[in-house]
């Protein structure tokens, strides 16, 4: 009897967003761009913004809990486009992770948060963090069941958010140095050719004949296009079959 393995990783990686019009844009410009992210790590006093694309490693049938935080429409790429353009798991770590005590050590105070190119400070993140529901009760947030890869830019600015409260941060900061770096059109862009898309999630049904319609107007040849067309995936599905 041949040997069945049961993986917990994926051939390819999922990134996903909220809005069928965000995927439209990613479609027709080939291109993922980077967006500043805020990491909270443990006994680092300093609020800082990174650039990054996150995509995540997990096998369809476990992605149903994610797509209902990070959006359920998206696009799969192959994981050999993924090693071939740098992209990489992060380093998931807790307050005592020796991982993350011994990068400390090797590093000069001053040097972590500096904006140096080879620094590892963007690939950490917390394992999981804890948060208050509103009737008061412990929310633990497992971020290491994300599996998550990073594609950070080859020259990454990183944003001081050193004078601002973490509720300042994600309530304005972030979106103030966003809204900046999307009206730069040629910065922080990761391209990719529709062969190295794997899947193209919409939320429901209704969504896949619009996107259809968005396919059929990219200037590529019409065999392309039915390619990609036959790569279209609803979340539904995935709800109800995986």
């Amino acid at each position: 009897m041949a040997k069945v393995s049961q993986n917990i990783s994926s051939d390819s990686l999922f990134h996903f967003i909220k809005r069928r019009e965000w995927l439209f844009k990613i479609l027709n410009e080939k291109t993922f761009k980077a967006r500043y992210v805020y990491e909270e790590l443990p006994d680092i006093h300093f609020h800082v913004g990174i650039p990054m694309k996150c995509f995540c490693d997990i096998p369809l049938g476990l992605i149903k809990k994610h797509l209902s935080h990070y959006g359920k429409f998206g696009i799969g790429i192959s994981k050999n486009y993924a090693k071939q353009n740098s992209l990489s798991p992060v380093i998931y770590v807790h307050k005592k992770s020796d991982t993350m005590l011994r990068y400390l050590r090797s590093v000069k105070k001053g040097e972590i948060f500096k904006n140096n190119p080879n620094s590892l400070f963007p690939y950490f993140k917390l394992d999981e963090t804890y948060s208050s529901s509103i009737d008061g009760k412990r929310l633990i947030t497992r971020f290491y069941d994300e599996r998550e890869w990073r594609w950070i830019p080859n020259d990454p600015k990183f944003e001081d958010f050193s004078n601002f409260t973490e509720e300042e941060i994600i309530k304005t900061r972030l979106s103030i140095v966003n809204d900046l770096l999307e009206k730069d059109k040629t910065k922080y862009l990761l391209p990719f050719e529709y062969k190295d898309i794997t899947y193209i999630f919409v939320q429901q049904v209704a969504d896949v004949d619009k996107v259809i319609d968005e396919i059929r107007r990219l200037k590529i040849s019409q065999i392309e296009q039915d390619r990609l067309i036959s790569k279209i995936i609803t979340a539904r599905q995935i709800e109800k079959d995986f």
